[in-house]
């Protein structure tokens, strides 16, 4: 009797159906697909005189993955005028410590998002790393706001730009994907 509960046990665990983990390694990391939440840009331009200014865009998101159960944190900053983006360089999201990287760079001119995502499907047997890249365009709706002190005098603002975008959401199905078990 006790052979045949052992024997029981043993095909219900194979036969079980899979875990959250094991769905993880099997569908959602092969077939990710990003969210981009509340895109905002925003920019400000001010000029202490009329030939001095102090100008900075920034982007800030959150972004998740199909593939995982965490948001990620994205954010970037940037004195490149006059559109600040150019989608030239990679910035860093915030991750939980221990949690792979993800990666965004932004061109402001075309709306473009490009991201790059790693992450670790957890399997006891089979611990695979994934990672993958895409890209989507989104065109903003932006309020360009500018004012300029007519009775200027040095110490005080010469004027002043901001431009302020509606937050949009954006989906991102990356066109390559790779993993290394």
């Amino acid at each position: 009797m006790k052979q045949f509960i052992a024997l029981a046990a043993i095909i219900s665990s194979v036969f079980a159906a899979p875990t959250k983990r094991e769905e993880c390694c099997n569908d959602r990391s092969k077939n990710p697909e990003w969210t981009v939440h509340g895109l905002d840009y925003h920019a400000s331009y001010i000029f202490t005189t009329p030939a001095h200014q102090n100008s900075w865009g920034y982007v800030n998101f959150n972004l998740t993955n199909t593939a995982v159960d965490y948001t990620v944190a994205c954010s970037g900053d940037s004195d490149q005028l006059s559109d600040f983006f150019y989608g030239n360089m990679w910035y860093t999201c915030q991750t939980a410590e221990g949690t792979p990287p993800a990666y965004f760079r932004y061109d402001r001119p075309t709306g473009r998002v490009d991201l790059n995502q790693t992450w670790v499907c957890p399997d006891p047997q089979y611990p695979t790393t994934y990672g993958a890249y895409g890209n989507a365009t989104k065109e903003l709706t932006c309020t360009d706001t500018t004012w300029q002190n007519p009775n200027w005098t040095m110490g005080q603002i010469y004027s002043s730009r901001t431009v302020e975008c509606n937050l949009v959401d954006l989906v991102v199905e990356p066109s390559q994907i790779w993993a290394v078990a």
